[in-house]
């Protein structure tokens, strides 16, 4: 490429990237992943790469195009960006955010099916085959193959893989995806099966907004069926959907780095700090485990990078405000938890670049268009429950459908107790009271965090301490103080809530190295760090599952459905297996009923228990309450004894429900069919039938 195309090519914020080093970085990512499939037992080598490769060619086109359509889509904002670096960054947050609300907005009309499901995409691959044909053509620059380059292949690489191993295998933080067998799976199984996005009184979570699980239902339709048709497809298009938003939201948060640093240091090292950039979200281990299971973190982290790509450029700052206004819109309506932990950075960021003068009507667009995007989960939930923001701020909008009771034991699970100097010990030191990793290393020093924090500190440092960027310092750390503050006043102190913040701390890490004046020093130091994020990753990939992360890679989610017939089988499998096709199971105690393939009854600790009501009213008469079981159809009842004995240790059980009154009813119930115990022989699951098998 002549050095003048090159110039405007880099200027257009396009990737400098040939054919050539397309392939050799493709090799490179294939054979990460095929070193990386032979760690651990389970099914021979060959099979695991062959389960990948199947799941990739069969559940993966359809997370591409629904990723492809929403760039199209966003084509709609070009005009407002002008000639704008890393326009698609914004036009991907843009069309993402329009084709979540109109996936959204269809599903609670009834209307989400195969045929519109195809007609939302097909508008946005049509958008982008115009766009791409009317577009100039470029000669594609070459890059140099080198650690960092070859470290975001592997980065790459790494998610699509662990992203192919079935829901529940992956991870020990998360016990297992157990939030994705609950909800952001199991909503959508149940959306697409009752016709339409609406709230469930059994599920609590699903009166969070739930766009992106809608865009889950959205894969699965376009695949031409529900979420456990051909062996849970539905389900692994949704972990590559993740991942494929992790990968997106690594390019987002380079190019915001790339922005920032021409912003504050136009003398530095720009494309080092965004491929570090790139490298930190890539390689940071939170993000890894958020961004290969079906969760709806990726989708924060993207929209959050792209929306504090919006608030820095140098666009009409009227147009900013409207694009962050929507963008931030999307995010919270992807997580609410945005609104307090990523819409304040992004208004700091917004405010920051804009003149004085022009403050007033780019935060009144930003607010109103905000306040546009998220209307319609609102009204969703006034129309369901009577309550805008169910179960939250009753105290203003009503108890909707809950007792007081109910309130009180999901306020005390969602509420720290302890004081602000509690809080705020947390934030970097361990709970002396946590029973596990997880629990114990609450906030920024949790191991999940690797490398991250401290190459952001050390980059904030940097910037506070320098006089050029002092300025451009003290807003960093705005954009850091704010949603911390949110996040230990407001939410129970958990270090997966911080998620949120990434972009910041990526493009901070990148700064600490990228902005070092020696060349040598610069390149010598960004590879050896290369490395050590690389290993990072790797290495709390591979130490999963006790060093065995791909054991069930390529049997893939049919086993969890009872697919294969083993001497011992996991209790959903085998459940699924001992089950007839017409009975209905309820699950007391257990929430996660993803892969259950009969007809299953639940519901959440929080929710209404189906023999609540029996149990108030006949509370010495347990027969009763397996009567009242029969009479609502059921014919199997699974117990699951380890989570009815935490709820009751957590004080979540409702107030009718006394363990050993429990304990007696289950004595009641005759010999369970099977019993499944823990190393120790104590028992921690049972199935029971009461009532005849068909005949």
């Amino acid at each position: 490429m002549p050095k003048d195309q090159q110039t405007q090519h880099e200027r257009n914020g396009s990737p400098l990237i040939g054919g050539r080093a397309i392939v050799v970085l493709t090799l490179i990512g294939v054979v990460f992943a095929c070193v990386l499939l032979a760690r651990g037992q389970g099914g021979p080598w060959a099979s695991r790469v062959a389960g990948v490769v199947f799941t990739l060619l069969g559940s993966g086109w359809q997370p591409l195009v629904y990723l492809l359509g929403a760039v199209g889509i966003g084509r709609i904002v070009r005009p407002m960006l002008g000639d704008c670096q890393s326009r698609w960054a914004i036009e991907l947050g843009a069309g993402l955010t329009l084709t979540l609300a109109l996936t959204h907005l269809l599903g609670v009309l009834g209307l989400l099916s195969t045929l519109s499901a195809w007609g939302v995409t097909g508008l946005g691959l049509g958008l982008l085959a115009l766009d791409l044909r009317r577009a100039n053509t470029h000669g594609f620059g070459a890059v140099r193959i080198d650690p960092l380059t070859a470290v975001i292949a592997c980065g790459v690489s790494l998610a699509l893989v662990m992203a192919c191993n079935p829901p529940g295998v992956l991870w020990g933080s998360e016990y297992g995806g157990f939030d994705a067998l609950s909800y952001h799976l199991q909503l959508p199984r149940e959306w697409i099966e009752q016709g339409r996005i609406w709230p469930s009184e059994h599920n609590v979570y699903s009166f969070l907004p739930g766009y992106v699980e809608g865009a889950y239902a959205h894969l699965a339709l376009l695949n031409g069926g529900g979420m456990l048709e051909r062996h849970a497809s539905a389900a692994m298009s949704a972990q590559l959907l993740s991942a494929m938003m992790l990968v997106a939201g690594a390019f987002a948060i380079g190019e915001l780095s790339r922005a920032f640093m021409t912003r504050v240091l136009p003398d530095r090292d720009d494309r080092t700090a965004g491929r570090l950039a790139m490298l930190l979200t890539l390689c940071t281990p939170w993000m890894v485990v958020v961004g290969t299971i079906a969760y709806n973190e990726a989708a924060v982290v993207l929209l959050g990078a792209c929306a504090l790509l919006v608030a820095m450029l140098p666009i009409a700052p009227l147009n900013r405000g409207v694009l962050c206004g929507l963008i931030v819109g999307g995010a919270c309506c992807c997580k609410p938890t945005a609104l307090f932990l990523l819409a304040p950075s992004v208004g700091i960021v917004l405010l920051a670049c804009s003149p004085f003068k022009r403050w007033l009507p780019a935060a009144m667009a930003c607010v109103l268009v905000g306040s546009l995007t998220i209307a319609p989960w609102l009204i969703r939930n006034e129309l369901a429950t009577g309550n805008p923001v169910f179960p939250q701020l009753t105290g203003f909008f009503g108890e909707g459908h809950w007792s007081e009771a109910q309130h009180a034991i999901y306020a005390g699970a969602h509420h720290f107790e302890g004081s602000i100097t509690d809080r705020v010990r947390l934030l970097v030191l361990p709970d002396p009271g946590g029973l596990d990793h997880v629990s114990r290393f609450r906030g920024i020093t949790n191991a999940q965090w690797g490398l991250l924090p401290l190459l952001a500190t050390v980059g904030l440092v940097s910037l506070l301490f320098t006089r050029t960027t002092r300025r451009a310092g003290l807003i960093a750390l705005l954009t850091l103080m704010v949603p911390l503050a949110a996040w230990l006043m407001l939410t129970h102190i958990q270090s997966r809530f911080l998620i949120p913040l990434t972009p910041i701390l990526c493009v901070l890490g990148s700064v600490a190295v990228a902005r070092i004046a020696s060349e040598i020093a610069r390149r010598s130091i960004a590879r050896v760090l290369a490395v050590m994020l690389g290993l990072q990753a790797g290495g709390f990939a591979m130490l999963q599952n006790n060093g065995n992360p791909f054991t069930l890679i390529d049997l893939g989610a049919g086993f969890s459905m009872g697919a294969y017939e083993f001497e011992s089988l996991p209790w959903v499998p085998a459940l699924n297996r001992m089950t007839a096709e017409d009975d209905t199971i309820y699950l007391m105690g257990d929430a996660t009923p993803f892969f259950i393939i009969r007809d299953v009854r639940y519901n959440t600790v929080y929710d209404r228990w189906l023999i609540e009501d029996a149990i108030e009213q006949h509370p010495d008469e347990p027969e009763r309450w397996t009567q009242t079981l029969r009479d609502e159809g059921i014919d199997v009842v699974v117990v699951s004894f380890t989570e009815i004995d935490r709820y009751a240790r957590s004080g979540w059980l409702p107030p009718t429900i006394d363990p050993q009154r429990l304990i007696e009813w289950i004595d009641s119930l005759g010999e369970p069919i099977e019993v499944w115990s823990d190393r120790a022989g104590n028992p921690v699951r049972a199935v029971f039938r009461i009532t005849p098998p068909s005949p």
